[in-house]
């Protein structure tokens, strides 16, 4: 039903015992590493403080997935004090909601202070209402990390302005964002969903309703919308669970990385590195051709094609080797050829050039 673009939208799956039974086994652990490998690249402004509250909302978070990976990966990297973890979850599935208090409970009873990490859950269905125990007068609560991951894809769908009303919803989660927190969104890697996901960053860029902190190194209208063709997205290595390997065996998946679009959204300017116009973000595969290898990157200029001749590698310029989507580059000279008049399509890294990787993934 996922993977072959049935219209899951429309069923209520995790209200059905063998399909919230197989989402369970298969796509939560896959989503929980997800989660985890964008956690890890939001580390370094994600304000945990040893013995006080790390408020998290997961939106549409069905059975809790956002939340046990937040909980998993801060019991790992935690003191010996512990750090005080308050979630709250909301999802339209009351029974996807059981299942998270029984996920949530069964794991904090195998870690230590387990009394510092609470649970609230709430049934709403965000395309009718925001729950007001959120988002009404009042109180004002506000949160460190507010995750949703696979929700805009699924909302007002084949209704009049989509765009408008999912940037909507992630202003109104933006609101309750602290100054200094974080909010994640995370789409499956398939073209529409992260075309989707693509348009409601750009309108939120231009009403200012926030700042990037990745994957986007500028806050320019995204150049993977100049063509219809055109999505950007990540895949991250992983270590694929050998249950996860059988059913992919069996059903014909190949889950040997994972792949998914996301944008991690802040209010204070903080960015994965510093903007510079001499940065770019490959935004493909390290294409090798018949005399070359070849890469789309992105930067504040669009989407181009760059690449280096096999003739022209040198010491210099060998970490284009090494080159590899969602990586952060830097290269000091790029050479475009003019034909007819024209210049070339594709730029060319010489030998003289010295390339340098800012930040593998």
């Amino acid at each position: 039903m996922f993977n072959r673009g049935l219209a899951v939208e429309r069923l209520p799956y995790l209200e059905e015992p063998s399909l919230r039974a197989a989402y369970l086994t298969y796509f939560l652990p896959v989503n929980l590493a997800k989660g985890q490998a964008l956690l890890d690249e939001a580390e370094p402004v994600l304000a945990l403080r040893a013995g006080e509250p790390f408020r998290v909302l997961d939106v549409g978070g069905g059975p809790g997935t956002g939340a046990l990976a937040l909980l998993d990966w801060v019991s790992s990297r935690s003191n010996e004090d512990g750090q005080a973890v308050e979630c709250t979850v909301i999802d339209h599935s009351p029974k996807a909601l059981r299942l998270c208090e029984e996920l949530w409970r069964e794991y904090r009873s195998e870690r230590s202070a387990a009394e510092l990490q609470n649970l609230h859950t709430i049934v709403c269905d965000l395309e009718k209402r925001l729950p007001y125990e959120l988002f009404d007068d009042p109180p004002h609560p506000t949160y460190d990390l507010i995750l949703v991951q696979n929700v805009l894809s699924e909302l007002y769908l084949g209704q009049p302005q989509t765009t408008e009303k999912r940037t909507a919803l992630v202003e109104a989660l933006l609101h309750r964002l602290s100054l200094q927190g974080t909010l994640i969104l995370i789409e499956p890697a398939l073209r529409p969903a992260s075309r989707g996901l693509h348009l409601v960053r750009d309108r939120l860029l231009q009403q200012g309703s926030g700042t990037v902190y990745s994957p986007c190194l500028h806050e320019h209208q995204c150049p993977a919308l100049v063509k219809p063709d055109d999505w950007c997205h990540e895949e991250r290595g992983w270590n694929r669970p050998e249950w996860i390997e059988r059913v992919d065996r069996t059903v014909g998946f190949i889950k040997d990385a994972l792949k998914f679009s996301y944008l991690i959204l802040r209010k204070d300017g903080k960015t994965l590195v510093p903007r510079s116009s001499d940065l770019h973000r490959v935004v493909s595969e390290l294409r090798v051709m018949k005399g070359e290898k070849r890469v789309w990157w992105c930067d504040e200029t669009g989407r181009p094609e760059v690449g280096r001749l096999d003739r022209e590698r040198s010491e210099y310029n060998a970490p284009f080797d090494d080159w590899h989507r969602g990586a952060i580059v830097r290269v000091s000279e790029i050479v475009r050829k003019e034909r007819k008049g024209r210049l070339g399509l594709v730029g060319r890294i010489p030998a003289a050039a010295s390339v340098d990787i800012i930040r593998s993934v």
